[in-house]
């Protein structure tokens, strides 16, 4: 028993080698290594490798900046007091999911598109685009709390076009637009009778 952990640990051991040290197991491998060619897009093991470029916010656009601007706040402090711990209290039934799609459809898709795809008439001209609901809508961020204090408090504060719906939509209606998101906004009839 002792022996085959020996063993086990030898091999592994040889392997890391290999893999950090670039050390080779077969003579005169190294050799055929450094003189093969790089072909680009053939073999992604002897691709050059470049570090990923340092996202720096003073070189980033101006709609970027806006964009990212709410998702910071909300990292650092969190979402307003009077939304922090609110959660919805519907369920993912037909008869919510399908109101939500009638309030999403009226309030919404006209920037967001129909699918949440930022792809909407109105929202073809504006800076920054209409955010993409369906990516974002699965993101962890993308917390109860925080996609109320969104929808209720609007973008203005952070320099979107994202207007105010808490003076026109009530509690009850947008959790009712935030369930229909979470469905994956499904056309009617997609949704099953519960």
């Amino acid at each position: 028993m002792h022996m085959a952990t020996i063993v086990s640990f030898a091999s592994r051991l040889a392997i890391l080698c290999v893999l950090v040290l670039g050390v080779s197991v077969f003579p005169g491998r190294a050799a055929q290594d450094l003189q093969r060619e790089l072909v680009p897009g053939l073999d992604l093991w002897t691709q050059q490798r470049k570090p990923a470029p340092y996202w720096d916010s003073k070189e980033a656009m101006p709609d970027l900046l806006s964009r990212a601007a709410r998702h910071r706040e909300f990292i650092e402090a969190g979402v307003p007091v009077e939304y922090r711990s609110l959660t919805s209290p519907y369920p993912a039934a037909t008869k919510v999911i399908d109101d939500g799609r009638t309030l999403y459809t009226s309030h919404c898709a006209t920037c967001h598109g129909p699918k949440g795809l930022g792809d909407g008439i109105a929202g073809r001209d504006l800076t920054p685009s209409p955010a993409l609901l369906a990516h974002m809508i699965q993101r962890r961020q993308s917390v109860d709390e925080y996609l109320l204090w969104t929808i209720s408090e609007g973008g203005a504060r952070f320099g979107t076009e994202m207007p105010a719906y808490k003076e026109i939509l009530t509690e009850k209606e947008i959790w009712q637009i935030v369930t229909y998101m979470r469905a994956g906004f499904p056309v009617a009839g997609e949704t099953k009778q519960d």
